[in-house]
């Protein structure tokens, strides 16, 4: 398996993981599900783009707007983050540090894609 479709196929691993935490720390919401369905979309990208070679570049562009989609979503959630860290309480805990660690795995994938494009250009 190549580099970038392995770590796509991690990614959604994580959020995945990240999604179960975060239901099993709250109650089931379907906001609560948004990780685990973006990693499994990312984690299904990898898999397209290691059984089909001669497509792995369109599901790795797929695997990256998922990215930052799911970067982007999840933004809002860094401001309680922060105030969690500060000794602060915010409403949802639970829900910003599921926000906090998929930016966190997003922008990890997207990083990585980054540079696997500038080693190829």
């Amino acid at each position: 398996m190549g580099s970038l479709p392995a770590r796509a196929l991690w990614t959604g691993v994580f959020l995945i993981l990240v999604s179960t935490l975060a239901v099993m720390g709250s109650k089931l919401t379907p906001t609560a599900l948004i990780p685990g369905i973006l990693g499994l979309l990312i984690a299904l990208m990898g898999i397209w783009a290691n059984r089909t070679p001669s497509q792995t570049t369109l599901a790795m562009n797929i695997a990256l707007g998922l990215s930052l989609l799911g970067l982007l979503g999840s933004l809002r959630g860094i401001p309680d983050f922060i105030t969690i860290l500060g000794g602060g309480t915010v409403e949802r805990p639970v829900a910003t540090m599921a926000q906090f660690a998929t930016v966190f795995i997003c922008l990890g994938f997207s990083i990585r894609w980054l540079v696997e494009r500038r080693r190829k250009a």
